[in-house]
């Protein structure tokens, strides 16, 4: 299951590129292309979302495109996570402020109306200054100023197209705005979808969900190429949105490695489960796969085949307080070491000395988690519903476990047990490393998106 730039299988990376450079070609002023890229995620921010703009503006480079980035000066702390990350070589971002960040002001307001409505015995479940207020997100106080400038280093450096990556949904209002002003094309990256159909872990009133299609539309009625992150999605678009099948294409996320993805690094002494990132327990499918999860090791713990001296969970994110939540309703917390965020290098080594990734994914989104396991040749025990991550799984993990919705408890138990077992008879196979990075390095996706906006944009002169 490859990538494909145009829709289901991505071509290997050297093949058809047509009008991209190599990376020791002499870039003619023409070939060379200049991309405004619209990115609220990059560097220094660490967030995992930061990872695919940061990707593309550093191989854009290097294949023969001259990349132009703007980011946020401010960002919502709530959302984000100031880090020391530096750009790529050769890309100076410039930086515009938010006017406003008001995640704590409307918090504030919820709070009180929430306080006095409880003296009316009345439950507000859902914060609804925040629906009525804030579109296309809580990012809107980045629009004004970033529009401004990036108006004036489109004229200034003479750009070629926008690119836009997604989320904030805000940065897709700013792509729309500056193509209306300036004429160029707009390439919107959506690395989550927006405005589709689908069962959610997020409750919105009918009222959100109207508007926000309204600014799907609005959105795609001004987008030249529309990229999305799984063939799943893509399809899914098309059925939502019928009009834009020759504009949609699938870019899969990827692996750039800070480090050798195989570089013989010790395993933990305890047979170790590790998981990083938001732990996804969203609604009734989700709150099934982590009972079947925890109760796996309870079942375990109590049966004597695993203990606090043989086996350890390790969670890395901000949910972690979540963690020791359910570690302690499933009386596990003995089994179980959660922690707050760490860096992407810190997450890639925990990852390598551990046995088993754990994977949970929301349908229609292929975790980043997946693009990170499968080159640290570690196995997935993946509690899943079936689809296209499954069928990456098997592809190119063949020691990994795949439970979906049918599967139990005890599955998830047994498959703990047999990969303890492969372990200690030296029998876990190896994940198909070459293959996968052959497909889904990001130098892979890099490309494969710039097939897609030089094939989509037909090579028309866009200035």
């Amino acid at each position: 299951m490859r990538p494909d730039a145009g829709g289901g299988l991505q071509q290997a990376p050297d093949a058809g590129l047509t009008d991209v450079c190599g990376p020791d070609e002499k870039h003619t002023e023409r070939a060379r292309k200049k991309v405004l890229m619209v990115c609220y995620y990059y560097p220094p921010l660490i967030d995992v979302g930061c990872r695919r703009s940061t990707a593309f503006s550093k191989y854009f480079r290097k294949y023969g495109w001259e990349p132009y980035v703007i980011s946020v000066k401010n960002p919502d702390s709530v959302y984000c996570t100031m880090g020391r990350e530096l750009p790529p070589d050769g890309i100076t971002p410039v930086y515009t402020f938010s006017l406003v960040n008001p995640y704590k002001y409307l918090g504030k307001l919820h709070a009180i109306l929430s306080g006095i409505l409880m003296l009316a015995g009345i439950r507000l479940k859902t914060n609804y200054f925040y629906h009525a207020l804030c579109y296309p997100d809580i990012f809107f106080g980045w629009i004004p100023l970033t529009v401004l400038k990036g108006i004036s280093m489109i004229r200034r450096h003479a750009i070629d197209f926008i690119y836009v990556s997604c989320s904030p949904y805000s940065s897709a209002l700013i792509g729309v705005l500056l193509k209306k002003a300036t004429g160029r094309p707009l390439i919107l990256d959506y690395r989550d979808p927006f405005a589709i159909e689908r069962p959610s872990f997020h409750e919105s009133p009918q009222f959100r969900e109207r508007i926000n299609r309204r600014l799907q539309e609005f959105f795609l009625k001004n987008t030249d190429v529309f990229v999305v992150t799984s063939e799943e999605t893509r399809q899914e678009y098309i059925r939502q949105y019928p009009g834009i099948e020759d504009r949609i294409h699938t870019v899969y996320n990827g692996f750039d490695p800070v480090s050798p993805p195989r570089a013989g690094r010790k395993k933990f002494d305890r047979f170790t489960i590790v998981y990083t990132g938001l732990f996804y327990n969203y609604g009734p499918h989700h709150e099934v796969y982590t009972e079947m999860f925890f109760k796996a090791l309870r079942e375990l713990k109590a049966s004597g085949k695993i203990n606090g001296s043989n086996f350890q969970f390790l969670y890395y994110g901000q949910d972690f307080r979540a963690i020791d939540g359910f570690a302690f309703d499933y009386g596990v917390s003995d089994l179980v070491v959660s922690r707050d965020r760490v860096s992407y290098a810190e997450v890639l080594e925990i990852i390598s000395r551990s046995h088993l990734m754990l994977l949970r994914i929301v349908k229609l989104m292929i975790s980043t988690k997946l693009y990170d396991g499968i080159p640290m040749n570690v196995p997935f025990l993946a509690i899943i519903p079936g689809g296209e991550v499954e069928g990456i799984i098997r592809k190119y993990s063949p020691g990994s476990y795949i439970i979906t919705e049918e599967g139990s408890s005890a599955d998830v138990a047994e498959a703990i047990e047999d990969a303890m077992e492969k372990y200690r008879s030296g029998q876990m196979p190896d994940n198909r490393i070459d293959e996968f990075l052959a497909a889904f390095s990001r130098e892979s996706t890099s490309r494969a998106i710039m097939k897609a906006i030089t094939e989509t944009l037909g090579h028309r002169s866009v200035r």
